[in-house]
């Protein structure tokens, strides 16, 4: 459906492979080219931040947050307010006015780095399985890719000792999305442990996937692996979660991915 959908809209695809799982498919483009096909989400804004709707002031506010993630992508403390002002030529008081201060201006960011993917990915909704969240990792793996500096900063914010709630939970939202798809899609077929804390569950794979995401900011994972290893570690929390043949069916399928992937990098 998804290639289906793109081929339609006339918009060129990137040809992307994961090979350790067996698994692979035609991904999407850009982040950027995602949110101009799709409709896009509301972009979240601080609580302080006054509302525009003039074409000018949309434009100046989109032209701040494309010039704060080029500045957040050479390091957070690249972001200044005054080199911001200076290279998307505003006021520092228009950039107060529209996100409160500089926290509002980082979480706006990724808010609207996030609502461009969920944006896109609801183009062709998951269904649940195995298979749709495999595919939907192959798409998350090539973005990610188009923007790997900037990438890593965000993983950082994950990780951060001094965490940024509303930042975290823009960050948390598809992966949760995720798992819980595919929680709904076990339960139905009676394939979910029927005691299980889904909130927990749900918690432990975001938290455990973003393990990756900074294993692979740090070296540890090699950029042709994180696929295989985003995919093998959903396995284990579907394996953790699941019962009876549906468990073992998972099993099998980690075990195999595990022999065809090697030993761990």
């Amino acid at each position: 459906m998804l290639n289906q959908i793109i081929a339609a809209s006339g918009i060129p695809r990137v040809k992307s492979e994961s090979k350790g799982l067996g698994i692979s498919g035609q991904t999407s483009l850009s982040w950027k080219e995602g949110t101009r096909f799709a409709m896009r989400a509301p972009v979240n804004r601080s609580s302080s931040a006054r509302s525009y709707s003039s074409d000018i002031m949309v434009e100046r506010r989109s032209r701040i947050l494309r010039v704060a993630r080029e500045l957040l992508a050479e390091g957070e403390q690249n972001l200044t307010i005054n080199r911001l002002c200076e290279q998307a030529e505003v006021a520092a008081r228009t950039v107060y006015r529209a996100f409160g201060d500089r926290e509002g201006l980082i979480h706006a960011v990724i808010a609207e780095h996030m609502d461009g993917i969920r944006a896109f990915l609801a183009i062709a909704p998951l269904t649940g399985d195995i298979a749709s969240i495999f595919r939907e990792y192959d798409w998350i793996t090539a973005e990610l890719f188009r923007g790997p500096a900037f990438a890593r900063v965000i993983v950082g914010f994950y990780f951060s000792q001094s965490p940024r709630p509303r930042a975290l939970a823009s960050l948390r939202s598809v992966a949760h999305q995720r798992v819980t798809a595919w929680m709904n899609y076990a339960a139905e077929r009676g394939h979910l442990a029927p005691s299980l804390d889904r909130d927990r569950m749900a918690v432990h794979q975001v938290d455990t996937e973003y393990v990756q995401f900074n294993k692979w900011a740090a070296g540890q994972i090699a950029d042709e692996h994180v696929a295989d290893e985003l995919k093998a570690n959903f396995l284990m929390t579907a394996i953790i979660a699941s019962c009876g043949i549906e468990r073992e069916r998972l099993t099998d399928m980690l075990a195999h991915a595990h022999a065809r992937m090697g030993p761990n990098y």
